[in-house]
């Protein structure tokens, strides 16, 4: 491939809606791990909100939740170890199936989740200051439509 082929695939590649759409997501998620060590939860890795950001308050399987992640249970299992282990969440058999590991927050677990909501309402503000309150809030609709369309299926 020659290197004007590379350089427009590049562009194209870097402006098409996944990648601009990534690079909003992890520079968000940046920010909120950012805003939670300033509150003190200095040991929270930037991987460990993909399970916090999908575990239910009121608790729920590994394999559901690593499914509701689009992650497979292996690598969901080592991030609820970690979690565990910082006790944001505990893990007990499942009284309904004794095979299945749920999943559940501690009390330390819920602050921390307390706090986030904190750190993404300020993070919500900085946007609405930026884009105005008014194209904030179509920026919010437009991308639940867009995960709406694409839910949905192929046409």
């Amino acid at each position: 491939m020659n290197d004007k082929r590379i350089q427009d695939g590049e562009y194209l590649r870097a402006a098409n809606l996944r990648q601009r759409l990534l690079r909003a997501s992890r520079a968000v998620n940046n920010a909120i791990v950012q805003g939670l060590h300033d509150r003190g939860f200095s040991e929270l890795r930037s991987t460990h909100t993909t399970l916090l950001s999908n575990l239910p308050f009121d608790g729920a399987s590994l394999t559901s939740v690593a499914c509701h992640a689009g992650m497979t249970k292996q690598a969901m299992g080592r991030l609820a170890d970690e979690l565990i282990q910082l006790n944001y969440i505990e893990s007990r058999r499942d009284e309904s199936d004794r095979r299945a590991v749920k999943l559940s927050f501690t009390d330390a677990g819920l602050d921390l989740m307390q706090q986030s909501f904190a750190v993404m309402d300020e993070i919500e503000r900085r946007s609405a200051n930026h884009l105005g309150t008014a194209d904030f809030q179509r920026l919010l609709q437009w991308l639940s439509e867009i995960a709406v369309e694409f839910e949905e299926g192929p046409e």
